[in-house]
């Protein structure tokens, strides 16, 4: 009955370990007290216990985030998807032992986030981003990308059961224990090193970064206004009640952060709305303003399309120079759950301006890792990551955007409409934290933040020439391990006695504890 109670304790961190309300410790923790539930009980009852166990913790970690029938559509993924590195430790383990027995694990967890990363959701919610706030630790993914900080991570689990396996006999499991020991500390300490020797240095710029105006926000929701032919009697009167307040807020506050400082002004995702059909007079008039004040502007608009079955709005970030003219015009590339947007091209655009050369993405963008490293193989310093959120996933996708910069070696600015607004340096430091969406009162808060951002990145390894090959090297490790198994198991005679090392373990037959 011991083994079930790891099963209880591990299914309870579950929820802490991405999306809402994360807990760095319990994305380390849980993995090790739910591989010890699955290496001393069977697996006819392990495996269908613990997919249970992961669809609830996914769906209480998907609490209120999503309508409930795609919650359910999630969680029953998470149940599938999660027993596999699980299954493969029990499968493969009973053939292997020592150090390769430790690798199954955090190999086919690599391989089965990546293999997910491909899908529609990315990387979202990916459980290395509750690691975002222990920089040295965090330096790691400018070499492996988030691949290498998972790898250790899930590797954690596997080492800690061979040494409990074994009463914590370091002459018996020493091997492995001390190899991962060594990789840890040494990620730290070169992260560390990294930190200490190597911090941003040189000018700075300052960035505005604006979120509307939230009571005009709210108004422009609430009217539920919806994509569709209309007239042009029709779209002046919804524009004049309720897209004009908000877009000549931002204009007026774009102006005083300008002549407050800022260099580059970015408004948030879906910051501003209009119709497709007379969207050119809302970039025409950020032109006059970026002309006038001599700044880099990038807004955030929604162009509602005249048709009604979605896709029906397209989701833009529009650069525009000093001189008034339109550098860039990015069309969202990702189409999450809910926007109903038109697909971009999956191009990320740069400038060389004199604040460093400046990339964009918007807001969900940011959880594909090739889309994103663009931007870093083009040596981009500054990333613009204009957003929209919502309270429950606000915390996630601004994990995975501090990866997307450390990966990639540049500053990341991130304006979110209904989330939180932040801003880190390219070795993901904090430099801006605005949350008043949630805390400040609708009528009066004027949602800005003003941030110094470093105008010098750095090229990272990761960006450069390492890419994704930690996770294809997990894919290549994976599947020697299980010729290799495949192998010993019909080599084996079949009366050979039970090696009493591995037999035990991979067959649910230790006694719990």
């Amino acid at each position: 009955m011991r083994s079930w109670l790891w099963l209880l304790a591990g299914a309870a961190l579950l929820p802490f370990t991405f999306l809402q309300t994360t807990i760095p410790l319990a994305a380390w923790v849980a993995p090790v007290l739910l591989l010890r539930f699955t290496r001393t009980t069977r697996a006819r009852w392990a495996l269908p216990a613990l997919a249970v166990a992961m669809a609830v913790g996914a769906a209480i970690s998907f609490r209120g985030a999503l309508p409930g029938d795609r919650i359910a559509i999630i969680a029953a993924g998470a149940g599938v998807l999660g027993v596999v590195p699980y299954a493969l430790d029990g499968l493969l383990g009973r053939r292997l032992s020592g150090l390769p027995r430790t690798l199954v694990f955090p190999a086919a967890d690599v391989a089965v986030g990546f293999l997910f990363s491909t899908g529609d959701m990315g990387t979202m919610g990916h459980q290395a981003g509750t690691q975002v706030g222990n920089l040295p630790l965090l330096q790691s993914v400018s070499v492996t990308g988030l691949w290498g900080l998972a790898f250790l991570m899930a590797w954690t689990a596997p080492v800690c059961n061979e040494l409990w396996e074994r009463g914590f006999d370091l002459r018996a499991a020493g091997r492995s224990a001390v190899i991962w020991v060594s990789s840890l500390a040494a990620v730290l300490l070169l992260g560390g090193a990294r930190l200490a020797f190597d911090p941003p240095t040189g000018s700075t710029v300052r960035v505005a970064a604006l979120a509307p105006n939230r009571a005009a926000d709210d108004a422009a929701a609430a009217a539920r206004i919806k994509a569709g032919p209309r007239s042009a009697a029709e779209r002046a009167e919804l524009r004049r009640r309720y897209y004009a307040p908000a877009l000549d807020d931002l204009l007026d506050r774009t102006v005083t952060a300008a002549r407050s400082g800022a260099r580059i002004v970015t408004w948030s995702e879906a910051a501003a709305y209009d119709f497709v059909e007379d969207g050119a007079a809302v970039v025409e008039r950020a032109q006059a303003v970026a002309r006038a004040e001599r700044i880099y502007l990038q807004i955030g608009v929604v162009f509602l399309l005249p048709r009604e079955r979605s896709p029906n709005v397209e989701i833009r970030a529009i650069m525009i120079d000093p001189a008034g003219a339109v550098v860039w015009n990015y069309l969202k590339t990702s189409t999450p759950l809910s926007d109903g947007n038109v697909p971009g091209p999956g191009v990320v655009p740069t400038i060389d301006t004199p604040y460093g050369r400046l990339a964009t993405a918007i807001c969900f963008d940011a959880n594909f890792m090739p889309l994103i490293r663009q931007a870093g193989q083009a040596g981009a310093d500054i990333l613009l990551l204009p957003s929209s959120d919502w309270a429950q996933v606000t915390d996630a996708l601004a994990q995975q955007a501090v990866l997307r910069g450390v990966e990639n070696g540049m500053s990341v600015v991130r304006p979110a409409r209904r989330g939180t607004s932040m801003a880190v340096d390219h070795q993901g430091r904090m430099i801006g934290y605005e949350a008043s969406w949630f805390t400040g009162d609708a009528r009066t808060t004027d949602h800005t933040m003003m941030v110094t951002v470093p105008i010098h990145g750095r090229p990272t390894p990761y960006s450069q020439w390492v890419g994704d090959a930690v996770a294809w090297l997990c894919l290549t490790g994976l599947l020697a391990m299980t010729v290799v198994a495949a192998v010993r198991r019909f080599r084996r005679p079949a009366t050979a006695e039970p090696d009493r090392a591995t037999e035990p373990r991979s067959a649910g037959l230790v006694s719990p504890g």
